[in-house]
């Protein structure tokens, strides 16, 4: 099950993702801005993703979560082909907006799931697989992506039926969007767990869980969102920073991003869930929180150099290291907020935190680096001093709120496993 959920949230990071790589031939062909490439890459998006999240985790609490993930994959991949057949900035950014609610039922239904399918001392390695998903997802975007777009360019033109001629991005979206049926066909397989601990009874009200856990709520939606503006300013922005800085052609730039990506990142999601179970286990309450701090404190040195560095070889070097580092902290939102919530509301307080963590890194991260580099640095060269700069503002927030979050949930947590065993 959790390698299932884990393929299809690549799948939907592959069309998510595509974009970054496409930056080039998209200002080129529809004549956009960095400011409006940053609004179909964040906003667009990430607006109906999180709007969509609540009502579709509301339903996730409610039926089917299986059969609303399926739903969930058929609307974003057929939104992806719609990409690839845009004529101009509006219309694709109205298929954009449709990928993000496609997406927006994958993630609360399958945090669901896996959580009703583990014990909670095996809960953090399970949900860094799934989270591994977002991650490979990149990564592949970037090296097919490339692979594509090189591709294309010397190819001779493809033609489609009622379509007519196909540039090289838009076969990208086209080629991203097989492989929805076959996920679709995956999920038949798969079968609803039962719901488990105090939230086996029927699903109860949000408000009443947000009155009593404001706190531990706020301080972790706050640091995991502001480490997660960091995270979607590089991964909207680095592609861009290596061809334009280094002059690297988009091959080159899919294939060693991408690669870096699947590595670096997904090592850090599979040491830091380990990392955190053996904190656990050794009787340390703050585990999820300590080694999410560490990571995102790891990252900082890194994120900061990178854009500086002479050569696009050291940039990728500094860009390894900084991926490692996140990706210690990347698989670890999820289980912060299980330990504190219980089960009856658990889909939707995951889809809130999305909801708040997704417009506020995806829309604050790509858009304000834009901003900077459009209006004030006024040199497309310098897109990766915007990211720094960002960066250092940021990220020394977002650890700072995570810190602040310990105490509370410590407490949050050690009360919610006392109602669960009870039940």
């Amino acid at each position: 099950m959790v390698l299932v959920l884990m393929a299809a949230y690549a799948v939907g990071f592959v069309d998510r993702q595509i974009l970054t790589l496409l930056v080039e031939p998209l200002r080129r062909d529809l004549g956009i801005t960095d400011t409006q490439f940053s609004l179909l890459s964040g906003l667009a998006f990430t607006l109906f993703y999180t709007l969509m999240g609540v009502p579709l985790a509301w339903l996730a609490d409610r039926g089917s979560r299986r059969n609303l993930i399926m739903v969930s994959i058929g609307v974003w991949s057929a939104m992806t082909a719609a990409c690839g057949l845009a004529g101009s900035f509006v219309s694709l950014f109205a298929a954009r907006v449709g990928v993000g609610i496609g997406e927006a039922g994958l993630s609360p239904a399958a945090y669901s799931m896996i959580a009703d399918s583990f014990p909670p001392a095996k809960r953090a390695r399970a949900m860094g697989v799934y989270a591994i998903g977002s991650i490979a997802g990149v990564g592949m975007a970037l090296i097919i992506g490339g692979a594509v777009i090189e591709w294309a360019a010397t190819a001779p033109p493809v033609s489609l039926p009622l379509v007519g001629l196909l540039k090289g991005w838009q076969i990208a979206f086209m080629l991203v969007s097989l492989p929805g049926p076959v996920l679709i066909a995956a999920m038949l397989f798969l079968r609803e767990p039962a719901r488990q601990g105090a939230g086996a009874a029927p699903s109860a009200p949000l408000g009443p869980y947000l009155r009593r856990r404001w706190l531990v709520f706020t301080l972790l939606a706050a640091g995991y969102s502001l480490v997660g503006v960091v995270i979607a300013a590089y991964l909207t922005w680095a592609p861009a920073f290596l061809m334009r800085a280094h002059g690297w052609p988009v091959g080159k730039v899919g294939a060693v991003y991408g690669t870096i990506l699947l590595v670096g990142s997904t090592l850090g999601v599979l040491i830091g869930g380990w990392w955190t179970d053996r904190f656990a286990a050794a009787g340390r309450k703050d585990a999820v929180l300590r080694v999410a701090i560490i990571g995102a404190t790891l990252a900082f040195p890194f994120a900061l150099a990178a854009p500086m560095m002479a050569t696009g070889e050291l940039a990728a070097a500094m860009l390894a290291l900084m991926c490692l580092g996140f990706g210690l902290t990347q698989g670890l939102p999820a289980v912060s907020f299980q330990a504190v919530t219980p089960n009856r509301v658990r889909a939707r307080v995951i889809a809130l935190y999305l909801l708040i963590g997704n417009i506020v890194a995806f829309t604050v991260g790509p858009t304000a680096v834009a901003l900077i580099s459009d209006h004030w640095l006024k040199d497309p060269k310098k897109i990766g001093v915007a990211v720094a700069v960002v960066t250092a503002v940021v990220l020394p927030l977002g650890v700072t709120a995570l810190i602040a979050a310990i105490k509370p949930y410590v407490r949050a947590a050690q009360e919610e496993a006392a109602e669960a065993s009870d039940h």
